[in-house]
């Protein structure tokens, strides 16, 4: 019989009688070597058995196939399953993988950019319905607790084949609008609205020797297509005076303006009596390029560039003229 070595050289076994109780248990362990020819040591097999082939792969190898099996079992499954816990044993470890949803996501909402696109367009249409400032008002504030209860969840987490419960993506602050402790990360600015402060809003004190009160009042029966631009201006100065503004709370900004800014389309429907039959009123007379409210424009977007280069690196300015594409400013 062969003498019997340990990893480190050390004689276990002198090649002669009975296993010592440590021998056994090394040869067992396939912890026993002896030397071959070159005086090599080499793991001892007794001649009864198949050798165990030697260990060729490392942990993080193990660790990847199981990844990959894992992986292949999940796309073979499919739907129906919540979690499979997939075992594997190896020399080192006993290796464990988790696999949840392993369906395809179909994520049951509208994120940021739907939900703007959404206010923007709805709003530009209706107001070409001969709405009112108050009923411009009323719609807007519709419009947000419609959209609010569509946003996309949270986390990603409410699935169309899930129970609804999960709570949804953040509102946005509005502006003007009521007083609110809360502060979103975007905040919408309906420029076309009379501003918090102005004096047809029933809760402003009013100087009784300037003030007409059937005047005032007067406002919000008045086209929010025409009364609107002269809210513009009011409104963003307010803006760039909020403390979450200046503070650089808002991560997003949008500025809507749902006037058309196409001149060429508001002189053709002017002129077309069936457009003007269906109760439209004519577009206001100017485009992108004479804004009455553009020197105030500029100057709100030289604040949100102080506030980018001051206090928060990553704020987003957009202005959404009518029906068209959001236009990003580069602050």
């Amino acid at each position: 019989m062969a003498t019997l070595y340990d990893e480190k050289g050390t004689e276990i076994y002198a090649g002669r009688g009975k296993y010592s109780r440590h021998a056994r248990r090394m040869i067992e362990q396939r912890a026993a070597y002896k030397r071959n020819e070159d005086g090599q040591l080499m793991v001892y097999v007794p001649k009864q058995e198949t050798p165990t082939p030697q260990r060729t792969s490392t942990l993080d190898e193990d660790t990847r196939a199981l990844k990959r099996d894992a992986q292949r079992l999940g796309q073979q499954l499919g739907l129906g399953l919540d979690e499979i816990e997939v075992r594997r044993e190896t020399p080192d470890a006993v290796l464990v993988a988790h696999l949840k949803q392993m369906s395809t996501a179909v994520l049951a909402g509208l994120d940021s950019e739907q939900a703007a696109k959404l206010m923007q367009t709805l709003t530009y249409w209706m107001l070409r319905q001969n709405l009112s400032v108050h009923e411009h008002e009323e719609f807007v504030r519709n419009m947000h607790q419609l959209i609010n209860g569509m946003r996309v969840p949270s986390s990603g987490a409410a699935l169309l084949n899930r129970e609804g419960i999960q709570s949804r993506e953040e509102a946005v602050n509005v502006h003007p609008g009521s007083p609110t402790s809360n502060v979103y990360n975007e905040l919408w600015v309906h420029a076309f609205l009379p501003p918090n402060r102005h004096r047809c809003r029933p809760s402003v004190q009013r100087d009784e020797e300037l003030s007409n009160l059937h005047a005032d009042g007067q406002i919000w029966f008045d086209p929010a297509l025409i009364a609107g631009p002269e809210f513009v201006c009011e409104n963003l100065h307010q803006v760039s005076s909020l403390a979450t503004f200046r503070q650089g709370r808002h991560g997003i900004i949008r500025v809507y303006l749902p006037y058309n800014p196409r001149s060429s389309f508001v002189e053709n429907n002017e002129a077309d009596y069936r457009f003007r039959d269906r109760g439209h009123l004519p577009e206001p007379h100017f485009n992108q390029e004479n804004e009455p409210w553009g020197h105030c424009l500029e100057r709100f977007i030289d604040a949100c560039a102080n506030i980018k280069n001051t206090v928060r690196s990553d704020l987003r300015l957009f202005i959404h003229r009518g029906s068209e594409a959001p236009q990003e400013v580069i602050l």
